[in-house]
């Protein structure tokens, strides 16, 4: 039968005895038959599965991007609460004692340690926190860097390197600073009357 000749996949069996018995123009209609049916149209539902496959891959991968940022938006606001709550003068900066005092806690460990920040050492962790290296931490500062620290080991261990990177780079400044204001001073001494010009040797 016809069904048979199309999903069986054996359509030579079937198109050889008529070709050869019946009359070899059959070829023509057997070839125009599997050409547009076997293969054409078993081409398009395969196309069709695979479409709805990627489209469902698709909106599986838009449902991961807005989840990851429903849960980033979740933990930048535990982390401002923690914050408001570490902040017990409610100036905005969190000194080391407040936040040794917070971390005194062991769910606030625990939960810190759950997004991958080591919350052991409150000396260590207020360093890696301080970026401008005042002794305070701003509440953007804080959650920015807890972002920065959240996740793997290593990226913790980059972190001392930055810090250390940024407090090189103020002294570096500061020298500059200090050797433009040195030269001001040494042409100002110079212009003044009756200064001598330093001799060279």
């Amino acid at each position: 039968t016809v069904f048979e000749l199309t999903f069986s996949g054996c359509w030579p069996n079937y198109a050889r005895p008529v070709i050869e018995r019946v009359h070899p123009l059959y070829v023509i209609v057997f070839a125009v038959y599997v050409t547009a049916v076997v293969f054409a149209m078993t081409r398009i539902v395969s196309a069709m599965f695979l479409k709805e496959t990627l489209q469902q891959a698709s909106h599986a991968a838009e449902m991961m991007v807005k989840e990851k940022a429903l849960d980033t938006r979740v933990i930048m606001a535990d982390l401002r609460a923690l914050f408001m709550a570490a902040d017990t003068d409610g100036d905005g900066q969190l000194t080391q004692d407040e936040l040794t005092r917070v971390l005194s806690f062991e769910k606030v460990r625990l939960w810190l340690g759950k997004l991958g920040v080591d919350a052991n050492d409150p000396e260590a962790l207020f360093e890696l926190l301080d970026v401008n290296c005042d002794g305070s931490i701003s509440s953007e500062a804080f959650v920015t860097c807890v972002k920065r620290l959240k996740g793997e080991a290593r990226a913790q261990d980059l972190i001392p390197v930055v810090h250390d990177c940024k407090q090189i780079l103020q002294h570096c400044k500061a020298l500059r600073e200090d050797h433009k204001n040195l030269s001001i001073l040494l042409k100002q001494k110079e212009q003044e009357p009756g200064a001598e010009s330093p001799v060279r040797e």
